[in-house]
């Protein structure tokens, strides 16, 4: 697997995680009307933390 897929690969169990997380977090009546913005957040908070990353040379 290329270095590339692999961070990709991580960074998608670190978003599945944190939806897991905010779910039980919130409930499922909830998580039902706000998973769509919740994991929007999710999503655009990974590629601020990966563009940092990258602009410190970690990736």
């Amino acid at each position: 697997m290329s270095k590339g897929h692999a961070i990709k690969a991580q960074v998608g169990q670190m978003i599945e995680r944190e939806r897991n997380r905010c779910r039980m977090a919130m409930g499922e009546k909830a998580w039902k009307e706000h998973d769509e913005w919740v994991t929007q957040y999710i999503i655009a908070s990974a590629k601020q933390w990966l563009t940092r990353q990258a602009a410190e040379g970690r990736l």
